[in-house]
């Protein structure tokens, strides 16, 4: 069983691929459905009408020109084998022609969009998919997404089912599942599938390369025992800043400077030991939306925002982060909170965008870069969070990782 048990680990990341903005002025980058702002950058390769929608802003009033490619990769993230021309159907790279200015917000900034795939560019082939955005100015890299692209050709039936391990009964997720794959023999399952299982979209703690664990008759059952198992966390904390003329959820105050907002988040304590009720939430996601009728998106301002917990005594050996998709699901410098001994509190302030934010606090060990695994959240087996399972398929000789079935399950549902 040893060989099994080092097969689940979580992804690593590579500077080239994983998500991550390189340009400090360019803020609140999403990719997601056209659909849906609040879904995964999972497409379809056999219905076109399936759309991915990148959108981003670049501060100032300077008109930048971007370019953008897409780069195929295997199931871990390293760039496969293919050349462009055999997975892209159309121009390798092209530019980004939908540029609009902001307009009466303190803040000036420039939103781009773009539409993937469109008529100068498409995908050929399902499998793991990089979108890389370059200022045309120096060919720098400034921007890079992950997408992925399924062929649906293979069932996946899957279930959340209670750990053995009777000490994270109450505080962890656990999921089997069972491939059926159609249209295909498999002769080798242990080497031509792998699956991996990510938590609320994120690629941190995602695991995999996973095996099956059986084969019966022709379905490939991943049934492992507290193996494919995650902390559940704790419902994530939000605020509401759809509006900076009156204070919405979780907001102490509101205050108009002459070029910026700055909002101030009412403190938050810690909830490790503390039970929390559920509510249906964005799972760690924000949505950019202002609540004002006659306004556009165009019209959404920026703002400083404060956030602060309370904390008795600084935490010697560990770090503590504001986190989410609010920091690209990563422990990034301008998201690290600071100790003020006289308030008591651990706090920050970030760059963000008009709309509803969800978020939570991350306590990381310094030595390891690992995070606790309560923290000031704490584990509960009732929070709702989303687990996507991904399975590939790269029989003998074959160059790429085919996507061959991707299906998402809550858990909020149990």
């Amino acid at each position: 069983m040893l060989y099994i048990l080092l097969l689940l680990f979580p992804i690593a990341l590579f500077s080239q691929t994983e998500n991550q903005i390189l340009d400090p002025d360019v803020c609140t980058a999403q990719l997601h459905l056209a659909t849906s702002v609040l879904s995964q950058p999972i497409v379809n390769l056999q219905t076109m009408p399936h759309v991915l929608v990148l959108e981003f802003d670049h501060m100032g009033d300077q008109l930048k020109d971007y370019k953008y490619t897409i780069v195929h990769c295997n199931s871990d993230w390293q760039p496969s084998e293919l050349d462009d021309n055999e997975y892209i159907d159309g121009f390798t790279e092209d530019r980004i022609n939908s540029i609009e200015n902001s307009f009466n917000t303190l803040t000036q900034y420039t939103h781009y969009s773009l539409a993937l795939p469109n008529q100068n560019m498409k995908w050929a082939r399902s499998g793991n998919y990089v979108l890389k955005i370059f200022d045309t100015d120096d060919d720098r890299l400034v921007l890079v997404r992950r997408f992925m692209v399924v062929e649906p050709l293979w069932r996946i039936d899957a279930e959340f089912v209670r750990t053995a391990q009777v000490d994270k009964m109450d505080t962890h997720h656990e999921i089997d599942f069972t491939v059926v794959p159609k249209s295909v023999r498999i002769t080798m399952p242990q080497n031509d599938v792998k699956a991996f299982v990510l938590q609320n979209g994120r690629f941190d703690n995602a695991l995999g390369p996973i095996k099956p664990y059986i084969t019966r008759g022709d379905n490939l059952v991943f049934d492992y025992q507290n193996q494919i198992t995650f902390p559940a966390g704790k419902e994530f904390r939000y605020f509401d800043i759809r509006s900076f003329d009156f204070r919405g959820e979780f907001v102490k105050s509101i205050v108009n400077k002459p070029t910026y907002y700055e909002v101030t988040l009412k403190t938050d304590e810690t909830r490790f030991d503390r039970p929390v009720i559920f509510r249906p939430e964005a799972d760690g996601r924000f949505v950019i939306e202002n609540q004002h009728i006659n306004q556009t998106l165009l019209e959404c301002d920026y703002a400083s925002v404060l956030f602060t917990i309370k904390q008795n005594l600084p935490l010697d050996e560990y770090d503590v982060y504001v986190f989410g998709e609010l920091s690209d699901w990563q422990f990034k410098p301008e998201f690290k909170m600071k100790y003020d001994e006289q308030a008591q509190v651990y706090w920050c302030d970030a760059w963000l965008k008009q709309g509803h934010y969800d978020y939570q606090y991350m306590v990381v060990d310094r030595k390891t870069g690992k995070p606790e695994p309560d923290g000031f959240e704490g584990n509960w087996y009732g929070t709702g969070n989303q687990y996507t399972i991904l399975i590939y398929y790269r029989p003998f000789g074959a160059r790429y990782d085919r996507l061959m079935g991707a299906v998402t399950l809550n858990s909020a549902k149990l």
